[in-house]
């Protein structure tokens, strides 16, 4: 294990920087935090996962990543980001690690694994709405298309990947029992919006996605009621 911890160690400046290569291809990135910044800060957390990773092969404890992600996650969320983002660092990382030949032994995949693992949240509306989300997902896409008529598979796909973005934002909110959280993501995303173009608009998709949080019986009135508060802030920003 020390050895691929020295392995590791000796590739931290490389593993870093592969594991943020595509995450720029989002123009969120730079919409949200400016490039200079996303860049900057993007570059310094990567090395900073490194650094945890090579700290958890030399203790053998998976538990220095895990502990190392949910304080992130409470740094970076309040922040404008989502678990899904940060999720995103982790599967970048554990890609680059791949491809520099670095699965043998597997400790550094596994404990790359359980970081991103870590990120969700363990209970509450958070949790259930996050075991809902094979549900969701399909029953939010069925609701825009009943509302603006039949998607093509690539649509569903482009449309699919968004939603669970919002999803992240609102299991966030949840997990934090902040839920104006979502509110200001909601206000600051709809100016985004007509970057991501896609067929349907914000309103659209955040109103399919209360529908759908509203049939579903698992659910407390908690996210459909968050979603409905961000609904109305989205109104007051328009009118």
């Amino acid at each position: 294990m020390q050895s691929l911890a020295r392995e590791v160690e000796r590739r931290t400046q490389r593993l870093a920087e592969a594991s943020v290569s595509e995450l720029y291809d989002d123009p969120f990135w730079f919409a949200r935090y400016g490039e200079d910044r996303a860049r900057r800060f993007g570059g310094e957390d990567a090395v900073f996962h490194v650094r945890y990773l090579v700290q958890a092969l030399e203790a053998k404890d998976a538990g220095v990543m895990e502990r190392y992600a949910r304080w992130l996650q409470g740094l970076l969320v309040p922040r404008g980001m989502c678990s899904r983002h940060l999720a995103a660092h982790f599967q970048g990382l554990y890609a680059a690690l791949v491809r520099e030949g670095l699965t043998q032994p597997p400790e550094a995949l596994e404990y790359v694994r359980a970081a991103e693992l870590a990120l969700e949240w363990p209970e509450g509306p958070a949790r259930t709405v996050h075991l809902a989300l094979p549900r969701l997902v399909p029953q939010t896409l069925g609701e825009l298309a009943s509302r603006e008529g039949p998607l093509t598979r690539g649509q569903e796909i482009r449309l699919g990947d968004e939603l669970l973005l919002q999803l992240s934002y609102l299991i966030d909110s949840l997990g934090a029992q902040r839920p104006g959280l979502f509110v200001e993501h909601v206000r600051w995303y709809a100016g985004f919006w007509p970057r991501r173009d896609l067929r349907c608009s914000y309103r659209g998709l955040l109103e399919a996605l209360e529908a759908a949080l509203a049939r579903d019986v698992s659910l407390s009135e908690l996210p459909r009621v968050t979603v409905a508060t961000g609904l109305t802030a989205l109104e007051k920003e328009q009118s």
